[in-house]
């Protein structure tokens, strides 16, 4: 049961880590492939320092991993669990949500952003 243990402390700090909607919003924009961390900022509209500490949080939990190139440092994400369990969740509560009833075409948008979709 020991073992068990640390493998349950291990999956509630995975799951801690993706209880924050600002990292979903940030795995999200990483789901197509590596970006700086400036087109990062842009597209979740975060300051520089805040997009830089959720990358970095990520970082250490080994979801993503990050390379230096110049001045500009990009992520991509390495976790190859994380873009499915995403999706899978993602999906099944917006398709579930009765007081945001998002429409069909939104659903296959969301499936195609995180790479489920055709």
């Amino acid at each position: 049961m020991e073992e068990l243990n640390k493998v349950f402390e291990s999956v509630a700090e995975y799951f801690g880590l993706l209880a924050e909607p600002t990292r979903l919003k940030i795995l999200h924009c990483l789901c197509n492939g590596e970006l700086a961390v400036n087109e990062v900022v842009e597209a979740v509209g975060l300051t520089q320092a805040n997009a830089s500490r959720h990358l970095n949080l990520l970082y250490r939990a080994r979801v993503v991993d990050r390379r230096r190139e110049g001045s500009q440092v990009f992520y991509r994400i390495v976790d190859p669990n994380f873009t499915d369990l995403c999706r899978t969740v993602c999906v099944s509560i917006a398709s579930r949500s009765e007081t945001s009833m998002p429409r069909r075409e939104s659903l296959l948008r969301l499936e195609q952003d995180l790479g489920g979709g055709p």
